[in-house]
């Protein structure tokens, strides 16, 4: 019965992970570029001369559509996740697996961009995305632990 509530929290646990990293990209969309105009998040005030502006995205889309992109691809993967025991039966782990792609594949475009970090929500972002990574394993792990692939841990 408790190995069983665990399973629970831990997927409840990815749910929410998976579900909260999205919403703040959604939030970082209209923080970033849907805000009051001025000079760019982390400009000088009263710096001289013209403001950059944004540097260009090094990515085929623009930024503020890879955070809404980013927000969508968590929700559909999310209800994949949940539901997916019905829909992928043994191969319900290939979900988590695609989730850790996508939260690394998220850490590393924030890295690419040069990891900023408006407001502290970049940082919390990464944190997230840590923790539903090591997460995502430790569910990886306990479904093949039920399937007898992998040994108990004494």
């Amino acid at each position: 019965m408790t190995e069983r509530m665990n399973h629970r929290i831990l997927r409840a646990s990815i749910a929410i992970l998976a579900l909260a990293d999205g919403v703040l990209h959604l939030l970082l969309r209209f923080i970033l570029f849907r805000g009051p105009p001025g000079p760019p998040p982390g400009a000088a005030p009263g710096g001289s001369g013209p403001s950059p502006g944004p540097r260009p995205s090094p990515f085929v889309l623009p930024l503020p559509d890879l955070f809404l992109l980013n927000f969508i691809g968590y929700v559909v993967l999310v209800l994949v996740f949940w539901f997916g025991r019905r829909w992928l039966g043994r191969m319900r782990w290939a979900v988590d697996g695609v989730l850790i792609v996508y939260a690394a594949a998220t850490l590393a475009a924030w890295l690419v961009v040069g990891g900023p970090n408006p407001m502290g929500l970049g940082y919390t972002s990464k944190g997230i995305e840590i923790v539903l990574i090591i997460a995502l394993i430790v569910h990886i792990w306990n479904i093949l632990r039920q399937r007898g692939i992998v040994g108990r841990v004494a």
